[in-house]
């Protein structure tokens, strides 16, 4: 875990939830008739993620086998996967238990094809404004995964619940050096849903969880990924 540093906290329950469906609208009317009145809030969009992990892949055996006090780093970025990267931030997600906090720093704009190595992405990270902490702690970190996703963005009639559906998802190996992103791999009629909800409203949560019919989850993106590629 890194160093506390000073930054705005962001705590918030996350549940997760995955659903396997042949045609998307089932999820869609599981969604928007829930008693909640979900309703779809801006546009969907691809949301894509390079994680970063120790060479041992400590995060990922972590996240794994649910350890209470967890992390992922990862630098995500929104509509194209490849090519001109811009705005791009690295986040530090921080999870305790069910609670999750999310720290953001925004990122030099960089390329991403066959010639996207370490040594590129950490003169990224020295051009970018990010903390001395921060800073250090990716110095020893290295890219180990490669995502992507559709995401679809719901929040409940009262504005307390938020609720995203991700899918289409896909997978790509990524490494430190000799990437060509030729190894993907898919779910097909897979989608993962997460409900977030802040501190205080833990409570009455079960009258919003207990009426989405899906599977609770604790599974990450990132371990998935990881396990498709790697273990497979």
């Amino acid at each position: 875990m890194i160093q506390k540093i000073n930054t705005t906290e962001n705590l918030r329950y996350e549940r997760k939830f995955t659903a396997t469906a042949a045609h998307r609208r089932e999820i869609l009317y599981a969604i928007k008739s829930h008693p909640a009145f979900f309703r779809e809030i801006h546009h969907p969009r691809q949301v894509n993620n390079i994680y970063m992990d120790t060479a041992g892949l400590k995060f990922f055996e972590a996240n794994r086998i649910g350890v209470s006090e967890r992390q992922k780093v990862r630098i995500r970025w929104y509509a194209d996967l490849f090519g001109e990267i811009q705005k791009p931030t690295l986040e530090f997600k921080i999870k305790h238990g069910l609670v999750g906090d999310k720290w953001s720093w925004r990122l030099a704009d960089f390329t991403l094809n066959k010639e996207f190595n370490l040594n590129y992405l950490k003169k990224k990270f020295a051009k970018s404004d990010l903390p001395a902490p921060i800073l250090e702690s990716v110095q020893n970190l290295h890219p180990t995964l490669l995502n992507s996703y559709q995401r679809t963005y719901f929040l409940s009639a009262d504005g307390n619940y938020r609720l995203t559906l991700d899918e289409q998802l896909e997978y790509r190996n990524i490494q430190s050096n000799n990437n060509l992103f030729l190894d993907k791999r898919t779910t097909p009629n897979q989608y993962v849903l997460e409900l977030k909800y802040g501190l205080d409203l833990d409570d009455h949560v079960d009258l919003i969880s207990g009426r989405l019919p899906f599977r609770l989850d604790k599974s990450s993106k990132y371990v998935n990924g990881i396990e498709f590629l790697k273990f497979v």
